[in-house]
């Protein structure tokens, strides 16, 4: 669908690549794919997919090919106490400050001063 919304189409993955993507996790299911599979369409222009091209799966400071590292056990988590280890983690890492702390979780500060509250963490 993205090929033809675009107007751009790949004539195939090397093997690297291709290899890179059956061995990738695939944590957000259908939907990480598909935004991949966007994210190539746009971003390259040639006509063979190559390793290098699939970088962004991932994470930084890895090299295309490393096992990525979160995925859900199959025991699952407490995501309760692990969004709240993250912030006490990011609050100490910002000397308490909420600012810089929701920058690197990635929220705003007002949604991070909501889970502070509710999480009963002291700061």
């Amino acid at each position: 669908r993205c090929y033809e919304k675009i107007g751009r189409q790949f004539q195939e993955f090397a093997p690297e690549a291709g290899e890179l993507l059956h061995r990738h996790p695939w944590c957000g299911n259908i939907r990480e794919l598909k935004n991949a599979v966007e994210r190539m369409v746009l971003m390259e222009d040639g006509a063979t997919v190559q390793e290098a091209h699939l970088a962004f799966l991932a994470p930084a400071g890895t090299q295309p090919g490393q096992e990525r590292g979160l995925c859900l056990p199959p025991e699952g988590i407490d995501l309760e106490r692990l969004t709240r280890d993250l912030i006490v983690q990011a609050l100490e890492r910002t000397g308490g400050n909420r600012s810089r702390a929701a920058r690197l979780l990635g929220i705003s500060r007002p949604t991070l001063i909501y889970r502070i509250d509710k999480h009963k963490i002291r700061c």
